[in-house]
């Protein structure tokens, strides 16, 4: 009998911290390819510097509760009030599967919200994307301004990319010129180019009153808008940015595949999906690339050209 409580003792935590990493993974895993992959990625330069394993291992840890507390601040912030919108395009989420309540979900916001919030208490330097990402999540969420195509999918995605890797490097090591540049020259690509995320989720905005850019100038326009203005804008970017001459060809490859399948109007929200997934997977392909800038050898592998600046 008492073998049977003292398991039931240590189970019960174990149970409970393991239904909460289930949670977290439900709320969360749709935006790993676009917070903490990525994060993880261009930060691969600044751990590079340390000195030693043991300054590794403390910054790797600072970065994933960085990340891990962002994406669970804003995902749980965006399902909360968007529930009615998941019931249509995402019903597998947990609070439109009832995996959680909606009286369980707030609970889990208000710790997600103090440990995202408490990454300025322990580094200062990260006050300012602490700020500018919750300024950016509660526009999203709670004003009507979230709901429009050139707030939600092009400046919020800008200010949020920028606060992301900025908050990512110097959760490492302090920023430096180079890396400035390559955040706003990826924050001018992110901001232009998510609008690829709104292809696939015309029914549920349409249903929740949202005016996406396929709404606001229609599915097909909106295809050539994203192809023809938005991808060449978002590649000048890149160049400016000092990252288009690092890749050239790999970069060019990646943006005119990717730009193919976002004209492919007729093949319905599924592929539109798969063609946004591409859209995070060379997001992450540019980060990649900037974390091996500098690497010898890989400039004749990436068929690296001289830089604007150079």
């Amino acid at each position: 009998m008492r073998k049977s409580s003292v398991i039931k003792k240590i189970s019960a935590p174990v149970d409970a911290l393991a239904r909460e990493i289930d949670v977290f993974l439900g709320f969360s895993w749709r935006d790993w390819s676009t917070t903490i992959i990525p994060g993880s990625l261009f930060i691969i330069g600044a751990i590079r510097t340390l000195p030693d394993e043991w300054s590794m291992i403390r910054s790797y840890l600072c970065l994933i509760f960085w990340l891990t507390s962002w994406v669970y601040f804003f995902t749980l912030s965006n399902q909360i009030v968007g529930v009615e919108e998941d019931r249509i395009n995402k019903p597998d989420r947990p609070l439109p599967s009832g995996k959680v309540t909606l009286a369980g979900a707030k609970k889990r916001w208000l710790v997600a919200f103090a440990a995202f919030a408490s990454n300025a208490i322990f580094n200062l330097s990260l006050t300012v994307e602490v700020i500018v990402w919750i300024l950016t999540t509660a526009t999203l969420t709670v004003t009507p301004l979230g709901n429009h195509w050139f707030v939600k999918s092009s400046l919020a995605m800008a200010t949020g990319t920028w606060a992301l890797l900025r908050g990512s490097w110097k959760s490492i090591i302090p920023l430096t010129p180079e890396t400035e540049r390559y955040v706003l020259a990826i924050s001018f690509w992110m901001g232009l180019l998510t609008q690829i995320q709104d292809l696939r989720d015309i029914e549920g905005d349409t249903a929740t009153g949202r005016y996406t850019l396929p709404i606001a100038a229609g599915d097909l326009e909106s295809r050539l808008i994203i192809s023809y203005i938005f991808m060449p804008l978002s590649l000048l970017g890149l160049w400016v940015g000092g990252i288009l001459p690092l890749a050239p060809v790999l970069l060019f490859a990646a943006h005119i595949f990717m730009g193919y399948r976002v004209l492919q109007s007729k093949n319905g929200p599924r592929y539109d999906h798969k063609t946004y997934m591409v859209h995070t997977y060379t997001f992450c392909l540019v980060l990649g690339i900037t974390a091996i800038d500098g690497q010898e050898g890989m400039k004749v592998l990436l068929c690296r050209l001289p830089s604007p600046s150079q």
